[in-house]
């Protein structure tokens, strides 16, 4: 019976350790998607893309090993802070992406409303930040164009993607929203015209056990024509535990297949 004790408290100790180590550690992903839709004259657009940072503190050594010549923007999905979070440590995360020398575009997540939302949003727009609240933003070269749509937060906020794409016509669209649902609740017409998606929120589920969790792992999957593509975050929420999931951060290189 001792022994049996003595290898339970040290099971649990080391998955408890364990856990810790993956909520921790790094994987910086690049992802390439080929897509005959892209324009031609983009083709090798990159984009750094970074969700539910959270609590921690972004590691100088990942951003290191991002090739900074391949990033043409920043996206920043939602969830930069929650209560508890100080300011101060957000400007400093948002200082160190711009190490990356490119512009940083921020959709709202829950826990940023939940936070200080009025202090944060002026933070975030001293340091240059461009918010896409309902609100789009489009990239042009030789006559084509990249629409960035980005949608409110979904609990907190009123997205609305008639607002966010009435002044934008013909192009490659990439709606980014916090909640993957801000896409999935679009009507059947609205998500037809939506190219790729990027969304958080969801951490994969954060903890699985046996591969069971409260929500699906990230990754980049097709919906009909759409890609979509769902982080599995930075950081971590309740708990400093991981399991069954990656502490994340990406650039997604798209290239045309015309």
């Amino acid at each position: 019976m001792g022994l049996l004790l003595f290898l339970t408290i040290g099971f649990t100790f080391g998955l408890v350790l364990y856990m810790l180590y993956l909520a921790h550690h790094d994987i910086y992903d690049v992802i390439k998607i080929q897509d005959d839709r892209f324009p031609s004259a983009l083709s090798g657009y990159g984009i750094f893309f970074i969700s539910d940072i959270h609590r921690r503190l972004i590691k100088l050594s990942t951003l290191k090993q991002v090739d900074s010549t391949r990033v043409d923007c920043i996206f920043i999905g939602g969830d930069v802070m929650e209560k508890g979070v100080s300011i101060h440590k957000v400007q400093e995360n948002i200082r160190r992406l711009k190490q990356l020398q490119a512009p940083i575009y921020f959709v709202w997540g829950n826990n940023d409303n939940e936070a200080a939302p009025d202090k944060f949003e002026k933070l975030v727009i001293d340091e240059g930040v461009t918010i896409l609240k309902n609100a789009a933003k489009t990239v042009e070269k030789n006559g084509e164009s990249i629409h960035f749509i980005g949608l409110d937060c979904k609990k907190y906020g009123k997205p609305n993607f008639s607002e966010a794409m009435k002044s934008i016509v013909d192009g490659y669209w990439i709606l980014i929203t916090h909640d993957p649902n801000g896409f999935f609740s679009l009507s059947k017409r609205e998500k037809s015209r939506v190219d790729t998606v990027l969304a958080g929120h969801t951490h994969g589920g954060q903890i699985r056990f046996f591969g069971i969790g409260p929500y699906q792992r990230g990754g980049l999957n097709k919906y009909g024509q759409t890609n979509v593509f769902i982080s599995e975050g930075y950081g971590y929420t309740g708990v400093p535990f991981r399991l069954g999931t990656k502490a994340e951060c990406h650039l997604l290189q798209f290239k045309s297949m015309k």
